[in-house]
């Protein structure tokens, strides 16, 4: 599969943008990707809905099988959205141009906004030239866009195992709508500045302290103030309600 899920973040003008959910990398030259998030766009457009945000959380094409795409995807908006009428109008309009998968969606609504996430698969038959800036998730080193959405649990258990022979369990303690403390025991040392740059996707005031509990273990305790929960949006989908409830 071509994953748009191995960039580094670097901060150039014109192919990096941030906002509160997250990290973006912005994806200009790729012709179906375009096509498919014009469709998309299309489809929200004509069900009356006038203001909202569309992002890419995921797109990769199979290496065996041409023009055969899986994306998922996040809408947000302030408008009234019907889940059903938007993957029904989607449907309708992704059929015109391949061989359509089922779509999946789910919703979630937070702090008087709509989030839609959906994903699918099509074999693209039918082809357009298409251009336009496409904003493609770039999301906190360790997290797998393929894997998308996490509970909050298995998001930072591959967090801190990234890119070490550790195994680890994760557990995220809401102290209030900003603190944050998560605790994670590995079975072997992890890789703390590949934490440090992760953790930096949501906020840049933590502190990580570590300690040794039995033989191998290794206990790693991250105090996190300033937390960006909107973030864990585009990773969790409606898994974000298990984490926060109700606070704004």
């Amino acid at each position: 599969m071509i994953l748009f899920d191995i960039f580094k973040r670097e901060k150039t003008k014109d192919s990096y943008v941030s906002d509160e959910l997250g990290e973006w990398i912005i994806i200009s030259n790729n012709s179906k990707l375009s096509l498919l998030y014009k469709l998309i766009e299309k489809s929200i457009k004509k069900l009356g809905v006038k203001s909202f945000n569309l992002y890419i959380i995921h797109f990769s094409e199979d290496r065996e099988i041409k023009n055969l795409f899986s994306v998922k995807g996040l809408i947000k908006t302030k408008n009234m959205l019907r889940e059903a009428d938007f993957t029904q109008k989607l449907e309708d309009m992704l059929s015109e141009y391949g061989v359509l998968g089922e779509i999946d969606s789910s919703k979630l609504r937070f702090c008087n906004t709509n989030y839609i996430f959906f994903r699918f698969d099509i074999l693209l038959k039918k082809m357009r030239k298409s251009k336009s800036d496409v904003k493609v998730l770039l999301p906190p080193l360790g997290v797998k866009s393929m894997r998308i959405p996490y509970t909050s649990k298995e998001l930072f258990k591959d967090i801190f195992e990234n890119d070490s022979g550790s195994i680890c369990t994760s557990n995220l303690d809401l102290k209030d709508d900003k603190n944050v403390r998560i605790v994670a025991i590995c079975s072997d040392n992890i890789d703390l500045e590949n934490l440090k740059y992760a953790l930096s996707y949501f906020t840049k005031d933590f502190n990580i302290s570590v300690r040794y509990s039995g033989v191998r273990n290794l206990e790693v305790q991250v105090i996190i103030k300033d937390f960006n929960k909107n973030a864990l949006i585009p990773l969790l989908w409606d898994n974000f309600l298990d984490t926060y409830v109700s606070s704004c």
